[in-house]
């Protein structure tokens, strides 16, 4: 089941962060209680779906997004490797961007790293487009209109 994030995710979440995007990033990250700090931060700016067995049960995904103007941006996306390629990447990115355009949100962005040639598949998958390359944060941003032209 897809929910809104409740605040005991919060750990489950950092340990998805933890265990499935830190090992794929090309940067340093802080260890355990500074790291833990800083995603609880994260995630309490915006909203965060979360994918659970069931109401009370452990994150197995979540999707964090924030909203700038008429843009929705996608901050973070992990499943549970256990739980991947069942489709909960696609299902939470579907309901962000539903989500978004009941925000107003035209556009939707994500920044991917640019060693991750999983994740820009996924994303091209879901019809967003490379926008720019920035190789000194070493990622690419990538977008996908929230409307019918």
């Amino acid at each position: 089941m897809i929910r809104w994030r409740q605040p005991r995710d919060d750990n489950g979440i950092v340990r998805l962060v933890k265990t499935q995007l830190v090992p794929l990033s090309p940067w340093q990250h802080p260890r355990d209680s500074r790291l833990h700090t800083q995603i609880t931060q994260r995630i309490r700016k915006g909203a965060t779906l979360v994918v659970a067995q069931s109401r009370r049960s452990e994150p197995i995904g979540f999707l964090h997004m924030e909203f700038r103007y008429k843009t929705l941006f996608i901050d973070l996306l992990a499943v549970d490797s256990r739980y991947q390629n069942m489709h909960w990447g696609t299902e939470l990115m579907a309901r962000a961007e539903q989500y978004g355009r009941k925000k107003g949100c035209m556009m939707s962005h994500v920044f991917v790293d640019d060693n991750n040639d999983r994740a820009l598949r996924f994303y091209h998958r879901l019809g967003y487009r490379t926008v720019r390359v920035i190789p000194d944060l070493k990622v690419i941003e990538l977008a996908k209109p929230l409307f019918d032209a």
